[in-house]
């Protein structure tokens, strides 16, 4: 007698234990007319076979043949590892207390859980219809590749908003019950009344309260379908937030028939989606389950799209972009700033809200334009009223740390910081210092996202000590996010401190001695003219007084004592032999006194200058 491959249909030999044809493994697997629990339960064909647990088309005997689930539980542990074996069962087991705990229409009922041959199984309500998995392109048991039949956008948002409601009842259990793999594939479409419903709760587990301990002491399991699962699902840490998640990447992928499987976490055709429902699947693709949206936030936004636009107002932005639900405003405000901080303090917002019967935040937006004087901020404050998981803006400096090295004791040196809003939003901010000797300008900034501020850094080192380095912080702090804290080293060198007094010292000596010399030269001046009055009236004075006073050096050097002659000339930086007779006199009496005249007024001018010098040496 020849059984078949409840995978292929081909026909194998009784003792086989492998298909010949698609290499399926026969042992343990049930074919079309094994009986279960004594008869009770008749299997009518294979429907799907997972990694954990097969699933089967069967007759329920006792109710008259009613169709009916039959899950098997797989041996896709280690069986030589015992410890491995208990928790697949105590999971095993926890998929079917779950079905018994919930009554929903969405949720597949259970109606019994038994064992046999050392295997479990469950038995449940059977759903006829496809899953949506029919509908994107995918790869069926053959490996084929078939073709999408795709969705209008208006079923998928229709079906979305069902699973919403399951997920809604999921989630309100007093222990809330996470499904962790919501994907096309466990969404069933009934034929008849065209529900969707969920199933494969393999790995669905209840939250365990906070505080409690798990029963089996083992860490949480990581489950789930890549592309469809969040981020903290991977690190054992599933939450209600986790299914919402789920679900938008499943909207996602029915929408646009791109499977999120290729490329986790990423959306590249979310822009050709409307506005309104690209936003409201952005928010509950958020990466932290915090900003994330409940599945029941998701419902009214995608209800408010599903209504007739007639039935619902709309409030329309710079460009034409509309809106009927407060999920997309965040957004398009962040996309329109001045128009939606206009829109806020002169009451447009107020007067569309009330329109869509959303009084709590009337309330809120009159509250805020009472009380917060700067628009900017009070938008802001609005939209985290509206979107308590609204991301706030992120601020970065840049540079992030002034060293300035060895310096002198200057009276300022200055530095400049640029900070950005790099994410979204407005942000006021303060900016303050820790130590006496920085000083900052401004200390107030007003940031919109993708405008720099500049921030200038004042040093004032005349008071800092010798050879110790200092250490200093310009701190920016903008309410609700983490410090931006900006570190400031600077260490006085006695080197370039002399080096900086020396150059002080020339740059004020070289003008100070240029002056002096200048006044000077005018002193001599006023004296010249008041002297050579008399003179001018009668010039032959001058030159009578001109030759005696020639005469009188030249009979003066002629009877100098012995001695001094060679002494003084030599101080005098001369050379020269004393006059011996009268042509000798007669030179010395011409020559003599334009010589001391010139060596005047060299001293003069030497002297003006270094005395100059000196001075503004000394000031500098």
């Amino acid at each position: 007698m020849s059984r078949s491959c409840p995978e292929c249909g081909a026909e194998v030999r009784p003792q086989a234990r492998f298909c010949p044809r698609c290499g399926t493994s026969l042992e343990a697997r049930l074919a079309p007319g094994d009986q279960l629990k004594g008869g009770d339960y008749r299997i009518i064909r294979s429907l799907t076979k997972g990694g954990m647990g097969a699933v089967y088309l069967a007759e329920d005997r006792r109710a008259f043949d009613r169709l009916c689930v039959v899950k098997q539980m797989l041996d896709y542990y280690d069986p030589t590892n015992p410890e491995e074996r208990l928790r697949a069962q105590q999971r095993f087991q926890e998929e079917g207390r779950t079905l018994a705990s919930l009554s929903h229409p969405g949720v597949p009922k259970i109606y019994a859980f038994f064992s046999e041959n050392g295997r479990f199984y469950i038995v449940m309500e059977y759903i006829q219809g496809e899953n949506l998995e029919a509908y994107v392109t995918h790869e069926d048991e053959r490996g084929q590749i078939i073709p999408a039949k795709r969705l209008p956008q208006e079923e998928v948002i229709r079906y979305i908003i069902q699973v919403c409601r399951i997920l809604e009842y999921l989630h309100s259990q007093p222990r809330p019950v996470v499904h962790q793999d919501i994907k096309p594939a466990n969404l069933i479409l009934e034929s008849h009344l065209g529900f969707v419903r969920l199933v494969d709760f393999g790995t669905a587990r209840a939250e365990i309260p906070a505080g409690a301990m798990p029963g089996n002491g083992h860490k949480a399991s990581i489950y789930g379908t890549d592309g469809y699962a969040p981020p903290e699902q991977y690190r054992g840490k599933p939450e209600p937030r986790s299914d919402v998640f789920a679900l938008a990447a499943t909207a996602y992928h029915l929408l646009t028939d791109d499977d999120p499987r290729k490329h986790p976490f990423k959306w590249p055709l979310m822009n050709t989606l409307p506005k309104e429902l690209a936003l409201a699947l952005q928010r509950a693709l958020r990466p932290a389950p915090e900003q994330r949206c409940t599945a029941h936030e998701l419902c009214e936004a995608l209800e408010s799209i599903a209504t007739p636009r007639r039935a619902l107002e709309t409030f329309t932005f710079p460009g034409g972009a509309r809106i009927r639900s407060v999920l997309g405003l965040p957004a398009l405000c962040d996309e329109h700033w001045d128009a939606a901080r206009s829109f806020l303090y002169n009451g447009d917002f107020q007067r569309w809200l009330r329109d869509i019967n959303r009084h709590d935040l009337v309330l809120a937006a009159d509250e805020i334009v009472k009380q917060q004087p700067n628009h900017d901020a009070g938008l802001e404050a609005f939209l985290h009223v509206v979107d308590c998981g609204l991301a706030h803006p992120k601020l970065v400096a840049d540079p992030q740390s002034i060293d300035l090295g060895r310096i002198a004791r200057e009276s300022a040196l200055t530095r400049k910081v640029t900070v950005l809003n790099v994410t979204r939003g407005y942000a006021l901010a303060t900016v303050s210092t820790t130590q006496p000797w920085l000083e900052v300008f401004p200390t107030t900034l007003h940031l919109w996202v993708g405008k720099p501020v500049d921030i200038r850094v004042n040093v004032r080192a005349e008071g800092l000590p010798f050879r110790k380095q200092q250490r200093g912080l310009v701190r920016v702090q903008a309410a609700g996010l983490d410090p931006i804290e900006i570190p400031v080293m600077a260490q006085v060198s006695l080197r370039r401190e002399a080096w900086r007094l020396l150059w002080r010292a020339i740059s004020a000596a070289i003008p100070e001695g240029w002056r002096t010399f200048l006044a000077g030269g005018r002193l001599i001046g006023r004296v010249t003219r008041t002297v050579s009055r008399p003179f001018i009236l009668h010039p032959w004075l001058f030159w009578a007084m001109w030759f005696a006073l020639g005469l009188g050096i030249g009979v003066g050097l002629h009877f100098l004592p012995a001695g001094f002659w060679p002494e003084g000339l030599t101080l005098l930086g001369l050379d020269l032999p004393p006059p011996a007779g009268l042509l000798d006199i007669a030179l010395y009496a011409a020559l003599g006194l334009p010589t001391i005249l010139t060596l005047l007024w060299t001293a003069f001018i030497a002297s003006t200058l270094i005395g100059g010098f000196v001075v503004g040496a000394a000031r500098g």
